[in-house]
């Protein structure tokens, strides 16, 4: 399952050279990571009563810059489930502009399931088979 988000480059993602600063491209990889999981059952918007609010962390996160991006340029962010662990899974991230179809990033991250005192801890029968229920080898082409 790959989940999409649009996302518009405002002005203030923009750095002093008129592009998109690095850093924006992981907040787009964020948007897509959570918007991901909530599309395969593993956060739920609003969270429900009783439910913690972390049971992950980011241990790793990449990117690869292929193409520039500036203001107003409309961008398709993917978000996939690459691999899962015993403990972790890793999500790849592919960044497309519209106009295009360029792939101007792309990347990966890392998560590691924690227990209730926030230490790693095996993933749960349930969220391991959303997990690799979830799996795609790569990005479409555009």
């Amino acid at each position: 399952m790959i989940t999409e988000v649009d996302i518009r480059v405002r002005s203030t993602d923009m750095d002093a050279d008129g592009i998109v600063n690095n850093a924006r491209y992981f907040e787009y990889f964020e948007q897509a990571r959570l918007e991901h999981l909530v599309a395969i059952g593993l956060v739920k918007r609003p969270r429900p009563p009783g439910e913690r609010s972390r049971p992950f962390t980011l241990a790793e996160t990449k990117c690869r810059y292929k193409a520039p991006t500036s203001h107003r340029d409309a961008l398709v962010v993917r978000a996939w489930t690459q691999q899962v662990g015993n403990r972790s899974f890793i999500l790849g991230y592919e960044i497309v502009r519209s106009e295009d179809g360029a792939v101007v990033a792309e990347g990966s991250s890392a998560q590691v399931w924690l227990d209730a005192d926030g230490r790693p801890t095996p993933l749960d029968g349930e969220t391991r088979a959303s997990l690799v229920h979830s799996i795609e080898e790569r990005p479409p082409k555009s």
